[in-house]
């Protein structure tokens, strides 16, 4: 089991961002949101990651890296531990975390999560 490096992080990132962004155009060319749009992003992004990394334990950017959310038995996290990672995700400093230098990033320390390399 390798944790992922935070080169493989930032490529994550940026798929994820890529599909999120698609995701919030399509979506708002469909519906006519009241929602302002910066918020509708984020609501997307929220459930974007809450979904997919607690039914299938990857995002697309993680799919495509290889790369699988696990807790520190090794095992799949549960729901609530997702959705706790899900929501560190939007703390402001969180960012910050992996410019200081933490491999894993605040919203796995405090969620009990980390990123690894999938083996086949």
């Amino acid at each position: 089991m390798t944790i992922a490096n935070k080169g493989l992080r930032i490529i994550n990132f940026a798929i994820d961002l890529i599909v999120i962004s698609i995701v919030y155009n399509i979506v708002s060319l469909l519906i006519n949101s009241f929602v302002h749009p910066g918020l509708f992003l984020y609501f997307i992004g929220f459930f974007y990651y809450l979904i997919l990394e607690s039914t299938i334990g990857q995002t697309i950017g993680k799919l495509i890296t290889n790369t699988i959310v696990i807790d520190r038995r090794n095992s799949k996290p549960g729901f609530w531990r997702i959705l706790f990672r899900t929501l560190l995700r939007y703390n402001p400093f969180d960012w910050m975390s992996y410019l200081l230098g933490f491999e894993p990033g605040a919203h796995d320390q405090f969620s009990g999560t980390r990123t690894i390399k999938k083996t086949n």
